[in-house]
């Protein structure tokens, strides 16, 4: 018996203020880190009145297969995806 679950993954966008830049060997050198490409460094994105600005950010989903369904499919009453009830 295959226990396995399978799964199907996805891409989802929504709006996010955290980013994460890759920093070139010169800055890493000038930061005093060892000098190989890789360092990143996670932060907030903010304006010039230091207020978060969102951008749209990727991100992959994995999901059971047995989740999914055609999408002009009629979703049950119990069903929550924000899509189906026009949820923005």
């Amino acid at each position: 018996m295959d226990t396995t679950a399978r799964t199907a993954q996805g891409l989802v966008m929504g709006p996010s203020s955290r980013i994460t830049v890759e920093l070139t060997e010169n800055q890493a050198l000038q930061a005093g880190l060892p000098p190989w490409d890789g360092h990143q460094v996670p932060g907030m994105l903010l304006d010039a009145e230091s207020e978060p600005v969102e951008v749209p950010r990727i991100n992959t989903l994995t999901v059971p297969i047995r989740w999914l369904h055609p999408v002009d499919t009629p979703a049950s009453p119990s069903h929550h995806d924000a899509s189906v009830r026009q949820i923005p």
